[in-house]
């Protein structure tokens, strides 16, 4: 029975637009074991909760006596507030900080909220490279490609001996909702509980299976990923527990099988509440020196957090925008990544302006909305590294790429986004021993460019879904995409889902 279908037509359906076949007019047609996944818990609280607007208790000016003139340094003062502050909102008045030092949170569940883009603008002048050098990494010309930022918000959200409560002890499939268990679980109904699950040890019969699975059991698993530990982090709330049985709220997204060893664990992410808004970061007008060879002016990169949000912010001349590494129910809204000029002058940056803008890996149910690209960069948006329903939504870029990183990322939505020029809407990176570009599932409704688009290569990942973006001919049965022309409704998926749900 599909876990939406009883539910009203929305409200803004139109008789000039069609309805997929997987999904309908309200989400009748929607199936657990079907081909479209469940996008309806993406973002901040599930989605159940607006993004709160708290009043500052704090003002960075007042309270820690920054200048904002644009020349004195005020990271002692940022630095000062941010330790000292363990829960509410600091307001950065507008104007100008200088922000010489890298600034790490750790603790707390702190809102830094400016007066709003281009009037509170934090300018950070030193690059990584600056501040503490460039050693190589590997290969890699600079250590600074893949991050940290210069403001980092780093928690911790454990999955170890300590958060471990039981292990599965028979098989599932995806769809069901039971679970059986080693021992009793002392758990309450509306408990977040996580499923983990890991590839098998290298030189083992079974290595690989898992990797194989969350490449739609189609294509090969990737060499360099064979063995990784908690690959499988699907969270879920319980809906009841009796003795070594439990049954969660929503359904399982992947198999469940003795050989990935799947464990139940406590969900305890340590930083909550964190949020990030209304200001600007800028850093120097430089060029790109190109792939590979970033100085490191990166930006806002937070680990570890669950139902946080970075939202109305705005950042200028970045090498590395936004990174979520191993965030769970977080959102990220109405961003802006632009340039004060051209970065790309010299022929080592190739056309680009930047490496990576809006990255999200390891984590689950992350949302990126209302983006807008107004550069070119490596890889605009990008999803990665096991990433679980990660959703992109209404946003837009000069001529975007929906970076798809490989490492088996699995189920991620790309929904109703302007990709401007449209000429290379599936250019992609990462390493090659690392599996295909996309796991399997992979959904694109209702894309748009001023030119035509073309599919992606036939192994860019196995049974993807093509909805709206009226490409001829797909023949790619070997690995199972599915194609739907027109213009479909609801326009954006991921919402409609999300107000079907919570309708139930």
């Amino acid at each position: 029975m599909s876990l939406f279908a009883s539910l009203p037509q929305p409200t803004n359906a139109s008789s000039q637009c069609s309805y997929s076949s997987l999904w309908g007019r309200a989400g009748e047609k929607w199936s657990a074991t079907g081909k479209l996944p469940d996008f309806s818990y993406a973002g901040y609280h599930a989605g159940e909760k607006a993004i709160p607007k708290a009043s500052a208790k704090w003002d960075l000016r007042r309270d820690f006596h920054a200048k904002a003139d644009g020349v004195t340094d005020d990271s002692d003062a940022l630095l000062s507030a941010v330790h000292s502050i363990k829960s509410g909102v600091l307001f950065i008045p507008a104007g100008t900080y200088v922000i010489a030092k890298r600034i790490d949170i750790t603790s707390g569940d702190l809102v830094i909220k400016g007066a709003g883009p281009n009037k509170t603008i934090l300018l950070f002048p030193n690059s990584l490279t600056a501040l503490y050098g460039n050693k190589a990494k590997g290969t890699e010309a600079s250590q600074w490609s893949f991050g940290p930022g210069l403001f980092n918000v780093t928690g911790q959200d454990p999955i170890n001996v300590s958060t471990r409560l039981a292990t599965v002890t028979a098989p599932a499939k995806r769809g069901d909702k039971v679970l059986h268990l080693s021992n009793s679980i002392s758990v309450k109904k509306g408990e977040w509980i996580r499923l983990v699950e890991s590839d098998p040890r290298k030189g083992t019969e079974a290595s690989g299976s898992l990797i194989h699975y969350l490449y739609g059991d189609l294509m090969p698993a990737g060499e360099d990923l064979l063995g990784t530990q908690n690959v499988v982090r699907f969270l879920s709330r319980v809906k009841s527990a009796s003795a070594t049985q439990i049954e969660l709220e929503r359904p399982l997204p992947y198999d469940v099988r003795a050989e990935w060893m799947p464990e139940i664990h406590r969900f305890t992410p340590s930083i909550e509440e964190f949020g990030l808004e209304d200001l600007s970061i800028h850093f120097p007008s430089s060029p790109y020196p190109g792939h590979f060879k970033e100085v490191g002016y990166n930006a806002v990169f937070i680990r570890n957090l669950a139902n946080s949000w970075i939202s109305n912010v705005e950042i200028q001349n970045a090498d590395f925008g936004v990174d979520l590494n191993a965030t769970n129910f977080c959102t990220v809204q109405n961003v802006v990544l632009t340039t004060s000029k051209n970065r790309a002058e010299s022929p080592e940056a190739r056309g680009w302006n930047g490496h990576h803008g809006i990255d999200v890996s390891h984590g689950t149910e992350n949302l990126v909305s209302g983006f807008d690209v107004r550069t070119r960069l490596v890889h605009d948006i990008s999803v990665e590294w096991y990433a679980l329903h990660t959703v992109f939504a209404n946003g837009r870029g000069v001529d975007l790429n929906m970076d798809h990183h490989r490492e088996a990322n699995y189920s991620s939505l790309f929904s109703n986004l302007d990709l401007g020029a449209g000429t290379r809407p599936f250019d992609s990176g990462g390493s090659g021993n690392r599996g295909a570009h996309s796991g399997a599932y992979s959904t694109f409704w209702n894309l748009h460019a001023s030119a035509s688009l073309k599919p992606p290569a036939k192994d860019f990942g196995p049974r993807l879904n093509f909805i709206g973006l009226n490409f001829a001919t797909i023949d790619n049965a070997s690995y199972e995409w599915f194609n739907e022309t027109g213009v479909v409704c609801p326009a954006e998926l991921q919402d409609a889902m999300r107000q079907a749900r919570l309708r139930r």
